[in-house]
């Protein structure tokens, strides 16, 4: 059954995800069972408004129908977990200021980890979305200490701007592959004349079109002027070894 926009759930990456319901050894045990996971549900909703009414937290609102959320990946590496989206949109004008909701779960569908409070804005949001186009989004700064699960990613809506109205920057690596450290290095490059601060790179590792390692890098500023550059390290949370290299670089003054 295909997934309704602005919504995906899929396993981990590097470790396989097992889905087990214990709800004793009968069945007559599971009608027990699902009054518990439906009470689990509803205190997870409550909690989840408790959140949103925190000064500073994320503010999903409305499921935004034209974005679709794809390949989104939870990737632990070295006592280090990142997860990474990719965000597609349909709309025929370009989109500012989306917020994305990350959910990381553990066993019986805890949430170990959510960035809707606490972190920085380009851990929360996607400044901007093309009419048309397909972007990546990470989330470096997964703490978590259970052994998780699944990931789940909503995107609600933002801003709206005319078409191809956003200031455009591009990103090109610098060197051909990671290197052993798993780390890439690249050329974030201005095509406006509008000045850009704490510009996010993220960038994807593919290997057999599945996501294998993922970073995010913030370049502190760009000057405004067409060809103006800043370059940028990234270490990749993954084993990027053999992968290829995907980048994407959003602007975030308009």
């Amino acid at each position: 059954m295909p997934h309704p926009p602005g919504l995906v759930m899929w396993p981990g990456v590097l470790k396989r995800a097992l889905v087990v319901v214990v709800c004793g050894a009968l069945t007559v045990a599971l009608a027990a069972c699902e009054s518990t996971e439906n009470e689990s549900a509803t205190i997870e909703r409550e909690a989840s408004k408790s959140r949103e009414a925190e000064p500073g937290a994320l503010k999903l609102g409305a499921a935004n129908k034209t974005v679709r959320v794809s390949d989104a990946t939870l990737i632990s590496s070295g006592g280090q977990k990142a997860v990474a989206v990719k965000l597609t949109s349909t709309a025929a004008h370009d989109q500012r200021q989306l917020p994305v909701l990350v959910e990381v779960t553990a066993a019986a569908g805890k949430i170990a980890y959510t960035n809707q409070i606490g972190v920085e804005p380009a851990l929360q949001h996607i400044s901007q979305l093309r009419a048309h186009s397909s972007a990546w989004w990470v989330d470096d700064q997964v703490l978590a200490n259970q052994t998780t699960r699944a990931v789940r990613v909503r995107v609600g809506s933002g801003k709206t701007q005319s078409h191809d109205s956003l200031p455009l920057l591009t990103a090109k690596l610098a060197n051909a592959a990671p290197g052993q450290s798993g780390s890439v290095s690249g050329v974030l490059v201005n095509h406006s004349r509008v000045a850009q601060k704490k510009v996010p790179v993220y960038v994807v590792a593919l290997r057999g079109g599945k996501v294998v390692a993922a970073g995010r890098a913030l370049v502190a500023s760009l000057a405004g002027r067409p060809g103006a550059s800043a370059p940028f390290k990234v270490t990749l949370v993954g084993s990027p070894a053999g992968a290829k290299i995907e980048l994407t670089a959003v602007a975030t003054a308009s």
